[in-house]
């Protein structure tokens, strides 16, 4: 039987990707994203079976997405795991899956190894944990359990390393399928070739981030913008954004050709959600986004960013409390 694996290419994607390779020893791993996972299920030849593992359903290729899903169901297996809310006015039972997994209270790390745990090696309940670190979601039962088994710092350790490895490898997919094949041999992060190396040259570039976002910040209200990152991870500029500020919503925007990509970091406590915020805001300007609800990302056309960005602060000025 053939099966292919689309997995998004962080962490916890990789780590899900990992748990459903060992699941599946012959399935061929892709990596994608919510933009290009109605292309990537085009190229399934009928027939295949397909795992699709923290990929968001995109707002603007929903009916598409679906119409492909429920044509490949038809000739085989597609399970659908993810952790991402769905698409407004949508609901689990419109997801033309047949297995689907779905809860936004949990990484796709922890729901994978919980629908194949019973016939994974025990032990690989550290590769679930170590995405869901990775993805800030480890305040779980099953991560905490699970961390009982184990010593805290050298888990965590593993997972900053296995989370620091893949930033910086970006597209670098034949490196990011070699961790997914490891992984699912139970090989620990820092036993991979390159993990270190790569994970000590990413925390370097972060805390060259960290320095950039200190000295060009400015604050707008409760608005901690950092505009055109050079380089690095827009969503750790934006949450240093919100250390250094002290605001309440962080951005950073990095210009690409015609259109400004950008991240969204909300601090912990304050009643925003992002993710329904940035799908509103950019469907009226041409753009798209969403994400989680305290994190979440967008991408809007260079002349439509400045109307974005109004309509964004006043958008949050009556919910978010601002005290200066």
């Amino acid at each position: 039987m053939a099966v292919k694996i689309l997995a998004h290419g962080d962490a916890d994607g990789i780590c899900a990707a990992a748990l459903a390779r060992a699941r599946l020893p012959e399935a061929e791993v892709w990596f994608t994203r919510p933009v290009t996972l109605l292309r990537d299920l085009n190229e399934v030849e009928l027939g295949t079976a397909v795992v699709i593992l923290d990929v968001a359903i995109s707002e603007s290729q929903k009916v598409q997405i679906f119409e492909r899903m429920r044509e490949l169901a038809k000739n085989d297996e597609v399970v659908y795991i993810d952790h991402h809310p769905l698409p407004p006015e949508t609901l689990k039972r419109d997801i033309p899956a047949t297995q689907l997994v779905h809860s936004v209270a949990a990484s796709t790390s922890e729901l994978t190894f919980k629908l194949f745990r019973s016939e994974l090696d025990p032990d690989l309940d550290r590769v679930a944990i170590w995405g869901a670190i990775a993805d800030y979601i480890e305040e779980t039962d099953f991560v905490r359990e699970g961390l009982s088994k184990y010593d805290r710092r050298t888990i965590y350790l593993e997972a900053g390393l296995l989370s620091q490895a893949l930033a910086e490898a970006a597209g670098d997919y034949h490196f990011k399928r070699d961790v997914v094949l490891k992984l699912a041999r139970g090989v620990p992060p820092s036993e991979i070739s390159e993990v270190v190396e790569r994970a000590m040259k990413a925390t370097r570039r972060d805390w060259e981030v960290w320095r950039y976002v200190k000295e060009h910040v400015k604050r707008e209200g409760n608005l901690a913008i950092v505009h055109n990152l050079p380089s690095g991870s827009l969503g750790k500029a934006a949450l240093y954004a919100l250390g250094i500020t002290g605001a309440d919503v962080g951005i950073c925007t990095r210009v690409n050709e015609a259109e400004v990509d950008m991240s969204l970091r909300r601090r912990v406590g304050i009643g925003l959600d992002l993710n329904v915020l940035l799908r509103h805001i950019t469907a009226r300007v041409g753009g798209s986004g969403g994400g989680h609800e305290g994190a979440a990302g967008a991408t809007v056309p260079v002349e439509r960013f400045d109307e974005f960005l109004d309509t964004l602060k006043k958008e949050i000025s009556p919910i978010v409390s601002w005290e200066g």
